[in-house]
């Protein structure tokens, strides 16, 4: 029964993918003066090259890491919807790290360990800003967690709050006081070469972000499906009570919202330190938004969220190419897009918003059902 349950989702999962992409062809049909020209450079393009796949394949990564983030607090019963937020301190905390530990805060660019000037190995330096990165995310979502177990504040809420007021400090403090005064951007120094991920194909953008977010999302599938953890926190998502009255400890909650943290904020880090080269004003651009998606259309399993980021990226490359090859607008791109989202996502999002409600509910202020 339960295979056949879960089948039956499977179909219906692809059924509304179908649906979308149907509608959105046709809405491109209707907005474009060449119709054969704009369905062709939204769905087509982003396969046009090599390039353009390792451009897109990049891209899915901080994606990937937001949607690992997003379906590990799915799993919990906890709605995580700061992710946005989260991403964007950790995209700011890798930038900081590395200014920090390179030494570029006050100096030239510095280039390979040895090159001059820096006494940590850039590998290191890496390192530290991802660890920052996923620091400063959990934290972000160690409020919310605090903030429901001392006041029983629905997690949905406080998510969403903290991290609006996150991506308005980091904005304004890159675009603010650590401005870099020799650029016209609203943008930090750019992070120096040797402190980024390397490239694997120069000059295409496909670098070990990929990779890192990549093996991510298979440590947290492993820890889903063969640990007791795993089993814990899929318990606890379903029948918050029933775990409860099993021995677990309701507190795995709050630590699940922590790592989700993590993973967002390691999912900003993959944007700063990869592509963009440095923290600027709305540098996430929606991933944390996108991840959330992703885990949704994955149904929280973190292994299936390796092809929903990587279709998500292909809708997000899609609307790019369109507006650039085609005479559609941006804006039209960017509704044909959207079109997608809502269709994909609009079957499971009420039915995990409902979910995470009923599962929070008899932990509230130790309460009872």
């Amino acid at each position: 029964m339960k295979a056949r349950g879960r089948a039956e989702a499977l179909v219906s999962r692809y059924l509304a993918i179908g649906a979308a992409l149907s509608l959105a062809a046709l809405y491109a049909a209707l907005a474009s003066s060449e119709p054969l020209s704009a369905i062709r450079s939204f769905f087509v393009a982003p396969f046009g090259s090599a390039y353009a796949v390792l451009d897109f394949i990049e891209s899915a990564a901080p994606l990937l890491a937001c949607a690992v983030g997003a379906s590990v607090a799915f799993r919990a019963g906890a709605f995580n919807l700061g992710g946005e937020g989260q991403a964007a301190a950790g995209a700011f905390a890798a930038a900081l790290a590395t200014a920090a530990f390179s030494g570029s805060a006050s100096g030239p660019a510095i280039g390979p360990a040895g090159a001059g000037g820096s006494a940590l190995n850039p590998l290191l330096v890496i390192a530290l800003a991802v660890l920052a990165a996923a620091a400063a995310g959990a934290a972000l979502a160690a409020l919310s967690a605090a903030a429901e177990a001392w006041s029983g504040a629905e997690v949905l809420l406080t998510s969403f709050l903290f991290s609006q007021a996150a991506i308005i400090a980091v904005d304004w403090a890159v675009g603010g006081p650590l401005k870099d005064p020799a650029s016209n951007l609203l943008a930090m120094k750019a992070i120096p070469l040797a402190y980024r991920f390397a490239r694997f194909a120069p000059p295409a953008p496909l670098s070990a972000a990929a990779p890192l977010a990549l093996g991510l999302a298979l440590l947290a599938a492993w820890v889903q499906k063969a640990t007791r953890t795993g089993y814990e926190l899929k318990l606890l998502g379903r029948n918050a009570a029933f775990a409860r009255a099993s021995g677990i400890d309701s507190r795995l909650r709050g630590r699940a919202l922590v790592a989700s943290g993590a993973l967002f904020g390691v999912g900003g880090s993959l944007v700063a330190l990869g592509a963009a080269g440095r923290a600027f004003v709305g540098m996430t651009g929606g991933v944390g938004w996108n991840g959330l998606a992703a885990a949704l259309v994955a149904g929280s399993d973190a292994l299936g969220a390796i092809p929903a980021s990587l279709f998500f990226a292909w809708l997000d490359a899609g609307a790019r190419q369109s507006s650039m090859l085609s005479d559609l607008s941006p804006d039209s791109a960017a509704a044909i897009k959207a079109i997608a989202l809502f269709l994909i996502t609009a079957r499971v999002s009420a039915a995990r918003i409902s979910a995470a409600r009923i599962g929070a509910a008899p932990m509230r202020r130790g309460r009872r059902p």
